[in-house]
């Protein structure tokens, strides 16, 4: 399965199966923060882990961006983030 095929549709109407959450990788650097595109927050705990961040856009790919990285580049870069995405739990 191609994972960067199905994670680019993966949010539809701010909500993503908790499935393709786990699939999508985390952004700790990028040549210019100011070409990534916020599509939502998430604060969602699972069995293991607890993703607390964003989900942006980076060229034609989905990204993770975790909270304390977005606070680090906050006053470099305004982060506008418009929507809540829920996470859908179960396939």
């Amino acid at each position: 399965m191609e994972w960067d095929y199905i994670l680019r549709d993966a949010v539809k109407g701010n909500t993503i199966k908790e499935l393709h959450l786990k699939k999508v990788p985390s952004l700790k650097t990028c040549d210019d923060w100011k070409k990534v595109s916020e599509i939502g927050l998430i604060d969602h705990q699972t069995k293991y882990a607890h993703y607390k961040g964003g989900l942006v856009k980076y060229g034609e790919r989905l990204y993770f961006v975790a909270q304390q990285r977005l606070d680090a580049i906050a006053p470099f870069r305004p982060w506008n983030f418009k929507a809540k995405i829920k996470v859908m739990e179960g396939e």
